[in-house]
């Protein structure tokens, strides 16, 4: 064989090793990553991020879950129980998120079912979601 066409082939397979071992190493890395963050440091949500803080579009979403699922089992109290961790008052609360869903744009369908959720919390309702009739 013609030492030139010799070299060139050893240039080749010198290039393929280099090629092989580069795709060696980046699949080695690629599972190192991915078992790190999968299985030895998975990410935690935040304990320190209380549904409170929710964005006003946010909470008309979950005063309009809330109410879709009044529509199916009309309970007041429990209402009021599904919204309680979105606020410390949350007749005050969907009053703000019906306001924020009118500005945003919410069917007229969706906006009744929250209406209709609003209408029926009253006040024994609201006395036997706290608690009883004084409040505690």
């Amino acid at each position: 064989m013609h030492p030139d066409v010799e070299e060139r082939l050893n240039n080749l397979t010198l290039k393929t090793r280099r090629l092989i071992f580069f795709g060696i190493t980046i699949a080695i890395g690629l599972a190192a990553g991915l078992a790190f963050g999968w299985l030895l440091a998975p990410p935690q949500a935040p304990d320190n991020a209380p549904l409170g803080q929710l964005r006003a579009d946010f909470k008309a979403d979950a005063v309009l879950m809330a109410a879709e699922r009044f529509a199916a089992y009309p309970d007041p109290v429990a209402a009021l129980r599904q919204l309680e961790g979105l606020a410390d008052d949350p007749v005050s609360m969907m009053v703000s998120a019906m306001t924020e869903a009118e500005k945003i744009g919410y069917s007229a369908e969706d906006m009744a079912l929250m209406k209709a959720m609003f209408a029926a919390i009253d006040e024994n309702a609201v006395k036997e979601w706290r608690g009883g009739s004084d409040g505690n």
